[in-house]
């Protein structure tokens, strides 16, 4: 038998122990990055929906200027 299976055998729960944190450590960076993620979907949809009521203004004030041209004729 191998010198470091002796030594994991032996020490078992340590192995376990450092098993089972590192698990958690990344089960809590799945759930921060799932945040982050959401956190990014938020802020590009809320960028998008301002986008799209810019293109709305601008598009009124293009028709309101029209209008005001034709008035003066």
């Amino acid at each position: 038998m191998k010198l470091f299976t002796k030594f994991k055998l032996k020490h078992k729960r340590l192995f376990k122990a450092i098993c089972l944190d590192w698990r958690e450590v990344a089960i809590e960076l799945m759930d921060d990055l799932n945040e982050e993620r959401k956190r990014g979907f938020m802020r590009d949809q809320k960028i998008y929906d301002l986008e799209q009521r810019l293109a709305i203004y601008k598009e009124k004030e293009q028709l309101n200027q029209k209008g005001a041209q034709q008035g003066e004729n």
